[in-house]
């Protein structure tokens, strides 16, 4: 990755084609603030960072789940599509990871709970 540290001006010019970034950069930025990007290839996006030195240190991941969004939290606004992931620097470590995560839910005590009737929601009560 190639850290960029940008003036709001120069944010402003090389994400002119985004009007999400835009937006971001016009009304979250104060003036005089310096905007950093991160260069990966072709490809440049705005972010505070560093996550990662380069892609290269990724060689496990998964998608976690993903939601329907609306651009700044207004219904009135765009939906967009958020996605949520995790990576790992190996194989084994996402394997763990994932038979921690079956643990857990397994474990579950709302699940667990339900199942041995320990609680309900009763149809007549608020």
């Amino acid at each position: 990755f190639e850290r960029l540290e940008l003036t709001k001006e120069e944010a402003v010019k090389l994400f002119a084609y985004n009007k999400f970034k835009l937006e971001i950069i016009t009304t979250k930025v104060p003036d005089g603030d310096v905007i950093t990007a991160y260069r990966c290839g072709d490809l440049i996006e705005l972010c505070r960072g560093p996550h990662i030195p380069h892609t290269g240190c990724v060689k496990a991941f998964e998608i976690v789940k993903h939601s329907n969004v609306y651009w700044m939290g207004n219904e009135d606004n765009a939906s967009l599509q958020r996605v949520y992931g995790i990576a790992f620097p190996d194989k084994t470590l996402l394997k763990a990871w994932q038979e921690e995560q079956a643990e857990v839910e397994r474990r579950d005590h709302r699940k667990i709970g339900k199942k041995q009737e320990l609680f309900f929601m009763d149809p007549l009560s608020p």
